[in-house]
């Protein structure tokens, strides 16, 4: 009895799950072909370090330019975005596109970093890899506290 309060969606369908699951279904267990997650971050893959010193974060970017990222560090904050351009695409009149994979468009994440010495942020890209560094201010470094 439990079970059937719980369960307050008995007889809908919700049609989005549907398809989705049709259609992994169609295609197999391990394939993630219609897949639509809007949690996806892997355009943004992230591998962030950090020591006594400074902050350091690795960041994939594939297919962006370099041109075309931006950095900001406010509040704690840092802040990268950038845009995937794919306006000099041509496309082919004859061929239709019924489901395009590729990414385009604006991408931004943010990571909660306190205590940075914002003058030295230095960043690096490379064959689709932002590599930042983040000294601590020295401030923000801690400290032992003898007890007496």
């Amino acid at each position: 009895m439990a079970n059937d309060l719980m369960d307050k969606n008995e007889g809908f369908v919700d049609v989005p799950d549907m398809m989705g699951n049709l259609m992994n279904n169609f295609f197999g267990p391990r394939d993630n072909f219609w897949n639509t997650s809007k949690d996806d971050h892997s355009i943004m893959r992230t591998d962030v370090s950090e020591d006594d010193q400074e902050y350091g974060l690795k960041i994939e970017l594939p297919g962006l330019d370099k041109k075309n990222i931006k950095i900001d560090y406010s509040n704690d904050n840092l802040t990268v975005s950038g845009i995937l351009d794919s306006s000099s695409e041509e496309k082919d009149k004859k061929n239709k596109i019924v489901r395009s994979e590729r990414r385009y468009g604006h991408y931004s994440r943010s990571y909660y970093l306190p205590g940075v010495d914002e003058k030295k942020i230095s960043a690096k890209y490379e064959n689709g890899m932002l590599t930042l560094s983040l000294p601590k201010s020295d401030e923000s470094q801690s400290h032992h506290i003898a007890i007496q």
